[in-house]
């Protein structure tokens, strides 16, 4: 089975030969293990995404991989403290820096397995904006891999029409105008199109 170690607070992974379907489940049990409602966050991200997908027409294989993208989209957090991932107020500037590295560290994880190395970049653009005021790299427009922009859209979505910690979820009508407002800043308006007529 999959394993890993801790040193100095770093989570370090060995990965034996498994299948692509046995290392996605071993980290989704990591994910579940560390914290559960970002395993749930995960698991709705990728029924959602997965429909959109769908929707979209693209090929088998894209949707096979928006879905495993949806699930580890946010693997990085079992490496971000539980004190920061579950405050219950404001972050404060440096702990909202501290949060941001979980695209890096998604990355890392998935860029060590073979199985799941072409999706290490798609996990790494998730919160990357479409005018390249995103982060972690300020990628923008098509720089952004596809699977990342409707994750983009998706993950947003399925946060904020949650409760959450620190807030209460908002309602369909108030999400939709979230993610209206946010085409062509951060998201691509093609997709929001295409995703605000599915919803509605």
């Amino acid at each position: 089975m999959l394993q890993y170690l801790v040193i100095d607070d770093e989570i370090i992974f060995r990965y034996p030969s498994k299948t692509k379907s046995e290392i996605t489940n071993h980290l989704l049990n990591l994910i579940s293990q560390y914290d559960i409602g970002t395993a749930r966050h995960s698991y709705k991200v990728a029924k959602m995404a997965v429909s959109f997908a769908i929707k979209l027409n693209l090929s088998l294989q894209t949707v096979e991989d928006t879905l495993s993208a949806a699930l580890l989209h946010d693997i990085g957090k079992i490496k971000i403290p539980k004190h920061i991932l579950n405050k219950p107020g404001i972050l404060t500037q440096k702990e909202f820096q501290i949060i941001k590295k979980h695209s890096q560290y998604g990355f890392e994880i998935l860029n060590n397995t073979n199985q799941l190395k072409h999706l290490a970049e798609v996990v790494l653009c998730h919160h990357e904006k479409f005018n390249g005021k995103g982060y972690p790299n300020g990628k923008a427009g098509k720089e952004i891999p596809l699977i990342a922009q409707i994750l983009s859209i998706i993950d947003v979505y399925e946060a904020i029409t949650s409760d959450r910690i620190y807030r209460k979820a908002m309602t369909r009508k108030e999400a939709f105008q979230v993610i209206y407002d946010g085409m062509e800043t951060h998201f691509n308006s093609t997709l929001v199109k295409k995703f605000l007529l599915e919803r509605y």
